[in-house]
């Protein structure tokens, strides 16, 4: 009897419901419970009329109550997915993530096109809450289901339509990603781009580039990034993008290759007024010891690219190289305007703090010691890296702090660290300072054991040998040949010329040579006004003049 009961009270409350008479639902429903208190039908109802009822705790309940009774069934689910989709309250929305996966898992089997709907709206929470792991692992599940459901009939263009869709959500915050979801979106935008039937075409240019600017971003797939640029420049060969991209990945890793060098001219033939290729093949001549082309490079490519970081720094170093020290440290304070707000541009600020510091220290003068000293503040390394100890000794020296300068230099770094000649160099130069000459020579020489390639300290010791007096002056042993070698080692350093000429003049007495020094000199440095007339004047022009060696 207890059975019939139960069927008529729930015919009464189905009923009810259907005329929206939720009250009178309910009260059918507790009797039921009265003589059934596990009877699932009915909490469902109860949960029904309670959400409509405006009683979502009471809809919870009674749902919860039906999914634990039957949890295989699906009534009791989608109640609670309707109930929390429509409600604004936080723990409800936090809770249907967990809803939509049992229904997707329930649906599975049973209706594969629910099954999808309500996948995509699962997609979208993930989405919305950068879940991009979830999001990518449901999208491919989703796509095996939609291939499933309709057994091949949604076709060629419809998958593509679907990985298209999935590169869409997850291409933006690519760098956000794990390992395992970046392979996802990878192979979605192979997938999607093999699936297109018309290629060429504007579609699938658009779509390379996407998947181009994807790779990018990712440092470890450099390779696939390569490739994927050379199959567009295949297809598409007066398309500068892949060049772009390349160029771009070439400056920040600091390759200089042969490949860089015909990826940037390449870049220019199709734009001749592309900032990156100039800066590019500014880059690559400084590489190569080519510092005048090098600086007309990156200055014509800075022009029409002035917010490259790395352009200002490869300009910075190459007329450092050149011994244009205000120019350098203008450049500097260029780039490092460029990189102010940047949080990933640490690497390179370091870089130009540090060039901007050893610009400012050998352009000479108080003011730029004490700018040099300010950027070498900014260095964290600043106390423990001897090539930056020994650029802020050269800063007090030039504040006339020669005993600061002494103390900097009195702490040498291990017999192997590359820093230290610098350090000696520090020292030679305050001992310099003091009028202690063989002391001078002493650390100067040490440096250069340690350091035999530097222009720098043969120069510094062929002066020392010219100023200390008539009779080392003499010595071509010493002031020649380390002036010699100097010039020979930078043929950039004006100075060295200068005395070079001075020599020539005053001790070989070869007019012919002193002139090619001095003039030598004033190309290189306008300011050698010690030279004399300059050598293109009328009082030189009538004589010739040569290097002292075959230019």
């Amino acid at each position: 009897m207890a059975s019939k009961e139960v069927k008529s009270a729930l015919k009464n409350a189905r009923e009810a419901i259907k005329n929206k008479e939720y009250k009178e639902a309910l009260k059918h429903c507790k009797a039921v419970l009265k003589l059934e208190k596990s009877n699932y039908n009915a909490w469902v109802f109860i949960g029904l009329a309670a959400s409509e009822l405006e009683q979502p705790d009471q809809a919870q309940s009674a749902y919860r109550k039906a999914c634990d009774l039957e949890p295989d069934q699906l009534l009791a689910w989608q109640g609670l997915a309707n109930l929390f989709e429509k409600s604004t309250q936080t723990d409800f929305k936090a809770e249907l993530p967990r809803v939509y996966q049992k229904l997707i898992t329930l649906y599975e089997s049973s209706d594969k096109v629910k099954c999808y709907e309500v996948g995509k709206k699962l997609v979208e929470i993930y989405h919305t809450e950068k879940n991009h792991l979830q999001v990518a692992r449901l999208w491919c599940r989703l796509i095996q289901l939609k291939e499933d459901a309709e057994e091949g009939v949604v076709g060629r263009a419809g998958l593509q339509k679907l990985w298209q869709e999935m590169t869409q959500l997850l291409a933006d915050s690519v760098e956000e990603q794990d390992n395992e979801t970046q392979q996802h979106l990878i192979n979605a935008f192979e997938k999607a781009m093999s699936l297109m039937d018309n290629i060429p075409s504007e579609d699938h240019k658009k779509l390379s580039a996407n998947y181009i600017t994807c790779l990018s971003k990712l440092p470890h797939e450099e390779v696939k990034m390569k490739e994927a640029c050379e199959a567009m420049l295949s297809l598409y060969p007066t398309h500068a993008f892949p060049l772009e991209v390349l160029g771009t990945h070439y400056l920040r890793s600091g390759v200089c290759s042969e490949e860089a060098g015909g990826c940037f001219a390449r870049l220019l033939e199709l734009d001749a007024d592309s900032g990156l290729a100039h800066i590019g093949l500014g880059a690559k001549a400084l590489e190569e010891g080519r510092y005048e082309d090098a600086v007309s490079s990156l200055a014509a490519g800075l022009k029409r690219a002035r917010s490259c970081s790395v352009g200002w720094l490869r300009l910075a170093q190459a007329q450092l190289k050149l011994h244009r020290y205000a120019a350098s440290a203008v450049s500097c304070r260029q780039g490092l305007k460029v990189l102010d707000g940047d949080a990933g541009g640490a690497e390179p600020r370091r870089r130009l703090l540090r060039m901007k510091a050893e610009a400012l220290v050998r352009a000479g003068g108080e003011q730029n010691a004490d700018e040099a000293l300010e950027a070498l503040a900014q260095l964290d390394d600043a106390d423990n890296d001897p090539d930056l100890v020994s650029l802020r000794g050269r800063a007090y020296l030039q504040k006339g702090l020669v005993d600061k300068a002494l103390q900097v230099s009195s702490v040498l770094p291990p017999e192997a660290h590359p820093g230290q000649a610098e350090v000696l160099v520090l020292r030679g130069l305050a001992q310099l300072a003091r009028d202690e000459l063989r002391e001078a020579e002493e650390s100067f020489l040490k440096a250069l054991e340690l350091k035999p390639s530097s222009g720098e300290c043969l120069f510094l010791l062929g002066r020392l040998y010219w100023d200390m007096g008539e009779e080392t002056r003499r010595d071509k042993g010493k002031a020649h040949t380390h002036l010699l070698k100097a010039a020979k080692l930078d043929p950039h350093l004006g100075v060295t010329f200068r005395y070079l000429g001075h020599y020539y003049r005053d001790v070989a007495r070869d007019p012919g040579r002193a002139r090619g020094c001095y003039k030598r000199a004033f190309e290189l440095d306008a300011s050698e006004a010690e030279a004399g007339p300059p050598p293109w004047t009328s009082a030189w022009s009538r004589e010739t003049w040569t290097l002292p060696w075959p230019s």
